[in-house]
């Protein structure tokens, strides 16, 4: 009976250390945090349409769409493992099939996944939460009203300024007249845009009274150089671009005669 104890407490001691190893080590990948989970970041490609192609938001016309793609890194930073599981929600629009939620997995050793979200008829902001292995990642999309889509690009708004604001009206001195042109939203209007000026004292470096250029970036801002007349009241300059109209004087500074 004694020899008989002994071998059976042998074999539980060693089952037991087994054991230990056995869980020491980690019963798989998600024990250690390799090729799980760790970190997301959200990206969007560009989805053109009939308006145009926008990186983060689209018209609200029931049928735009932006593609999102999710990139799933590990605790060491490398792509986690095939067959990931991601879960992506909007509060706004949908996902494909109607979803406000789309369930996906990576399907290789990349890391990523891609879906498309589609726009609704509502605008506002579409705010976007990418959820795996308990980590979450959030970001928007913003619907445009798509009534005024059409406009986005075209002059809405013009500034002037001179630099500098006052010359002697000597037929030689010039000033720097830009203008900075925005759309409805607020944004630089496109590129190309036509602009004209027009002064009612001195001239253009075209000779010409009147100055038609384009805006030549993305900026929406264009400079033309306005040269003084010789005499009389001060320069007004007036810029004209898709029926909006700004004006700015340059004034006309005479120097005082010695002994005045």
């Amino acid at each position: 009976m004694k020899k008989k104890y002994v071998r059976y407490s042998f074999i539980s001691i060693f089952v037991l250390c087994v054991s230990a190893i056995f869980f020491s080590c980690g019963s798989g990948p998600g024990d250690t945090g390799i090729g799980t989970t760790a970190t997301i970041q959200i990206e969007y490609r560009n989805i053109c349409n009939t308006y145009g192609c926008e990186s983060y938001s689209i018209p609200a016309d029931g049928f735009s769409s932006i593609h999102i793609k999710g990139k799933l890194n590990d605790r060491s930073g490398d792509p986690v493992y095939t067959l990931t599981p991601v879960t992506f929600t909007t509060t706004l629009g949908h996902f494909p099939g109607g979803a406000t939620s789309y369930s996906v997995e990576t399907i290789d050793d990349s890391g990523e996944v891609e879906v498309s979200l589609m726009a609704g008829t509502t605008s506002g902001v579409a705010y976007i939460t990418c959820v795996s292995n308990s980590v979450t990642q959030r970001d928007y999309v913003v619907f445009t009203d798509w009534e005024t889509v059409d406009v986005i690009g075209e002059t809405a708004a013009i500034t002037l300024t001179a630099e500098p604001t006052s010359i002697p009206p000597d037929g030689i001195s010039s000033t720097k007249i830009t203008a900075t042109l925005t759309d409805l939203t607020e944004e630089p209007v496109t590129m190309g845009t036509y602009v004209s000026f027009h002064t009612d004292s001195g001239k253009f470096r075209n000779n010409s009274v009147t100055y038609t250029v384009q805006t030549p970036d993305e900026t929406g801002i264009v400079s033309v150089s306005l040269i003084a007349g010789t005499g009389g009241n001060d320069a007004n300059v007036c810029a004209y671009s898709n029926g909006v109209t700004q004006c700015i004087a340059v004034e006309y500074t005479y120097e005082e005669e010695e002994g005045e």
